[in-house]
């Protein structure tokens, strides 16, 4: 990471024979497992939401994303707007194609904190997706490029984006409803 501090959210398991709450103080030595195989699907599955909106923005569909699931239990972005239902087909043909373009490109993944002022310039499609990155009272924010498109993101992702050819990444479809486009995506689809 850019900060050199990776933070971690967790539980503290109880020993079986102790009776006693544990209380974690500054200083305790605590050991830390990582599920390698788990973090690798899901920085694929986070990395590919990015390339989802750099897809999108190729093809010429510059609607603001407003949410995105980056899980294994039905993947999506969401964008405010809509596409007319008379050019959704070819749009989708269009985003599928172009998703799998960007993957083949093999393009790294660049991380900056960078000041909030800087962070908006840089990510211009987005209203108030920033955040306070710093605990020293400086407004910094988290950019992940990905693809050439720079968003705000803390999440975990691949190194480049030819990572996410082995599982098969692609876009599954979109719709669209009540002013919202869903963008869905996941693994094991065919190119």
């Amino acid at each position: 990471r850019t900060t050199g501090v990776a933070i971690h959210a967790g539980t503290i398991k109880q020993e079986e024979e102790s009776k006693e709450e544990q209380v974690m103080k500054p200083g305790d030595v605590v050991r830390v497992k990582v599920n390698e195989d788990n973090r690798q699907i899901l920085s694929e599955c986070h990395t590919a939401g990015h390339v989802v909106d750099a897809a999108m923005v190729q093809i010429g569909i510059t609607l603001q994303p407003i949410k995105g699931f980056h899980f294994l239990d039905g993947p999506y972005v969401e964008y405010k707007g809509a596409i007319p239902a008379e050019e959704r087909t070819e749009k989708l043909q269009r985003l599928q194609s172009c998703f799998q373009d960007l993957i083949t490109e093999n393009s790294r993944t660049k991380i900056e904190i960078l000041p909030k002022d800087k962070a908006r310039e840089l990510c211009v499609r987005l209203a108030q997706n920033f955040t306070k990155m710093t605990d020293d009272g400086k407004d910094m924010v988290r950019v992940v490029t990905i693809a050439n498109e720079p968003l705000p993101c803390g999440g975990t992702h691949v190194k480049s984006t030819s990572s996410l050819k082995e599982r098969n990444w692609g876009i599954t479809g979109f719709k669209c409803k009540k002013g919202v486009m869903r963008v869905k995506y996941g693994q094991n689809q065919e190119s």
